[in-house]
């Protein structure tokens, strides 16, 4: 059983920027042929969708977001917080069932593999662009990227010019979290 925990404990305001760790949230990676009928129609009728297939973009539905990041790779998201004591997640269940024991591809919760950062402000590309290879210029509203923040391999999900969440491994949170904070007093 997996144990929910925060790496950060502390939300950060200055001046127009903020930042917060969006907690707990579920995040399942999913893996499986998109070409394939079984697949994509048993995925159909359990997430009520039809799988994104181009790199990057982002489908949200009431309850969760479904991120493809790569060819015949999804990251499905909550778009709610979980009880932080009970990690027994029916849609992962319910898709491991249809998909992993059918060897139709494979269903892995990443929940604690990988942490969120909420930030909202007007200059958070300015900032991000200080550290960052990517031409945030081309990003479009509703659209993920997998890029390097300060040398960390980070995935952006862009809602908005000023609302985006940061995707990164929770082993490097920290860093990151400092590395912002300390950024924004001499960016913004």
């Amino acid at each position: 059983m997996l144990e929910i925990s925060s790496p950060i404990n502390e939300a950060y305001s200055f001046d127009n920027f903020s930042m917060k760790e969006k907690k707990p949230v579920v995040k399942i990676n999913l893996r499986g042929n998109p070409k394939n009928k079984e697949f994509t129609s048993k995925l159909g009728k359990t997430l009520g969708i039809i799988l994104p297939t181009e790199v990057g973009s982002i489908i949200t539905k009431e309850e969760m977001s479904i991120i493809t990041t790569g060819p015949n790779e999804w990251l499905l998201i909550s778009n709610n917080v979980v009880d932080k004591n009970n990690n027994n997640f029916e849609l992962e269940n319910n898709l491991f069932d249809l998909i992993s024991k059918n060897n139709l591809g494979a269903v892995t919760n990443v929940s604690e593999q990988f942490t969120m950062f909420s930030l909202t402000g007007s200059n958070i590309f300015e900032l991000l662009s200080k550290s960052s290879p990517f031409n945030f210029d081309t990003l479009q509203n509703n659209c993920s990227v997998q890029t390097l923040l300060n040398h960390i391999d980070i995935t952006i999900i862009k809602k908005d010019n000023e609302n985006i969440y940061l995707l990164v491994r929770r082993s490097f949170a920290e860093h990151l979290w400092s590395w912002i904070k300390d950024s924004s007093k001499h960016t913004l």
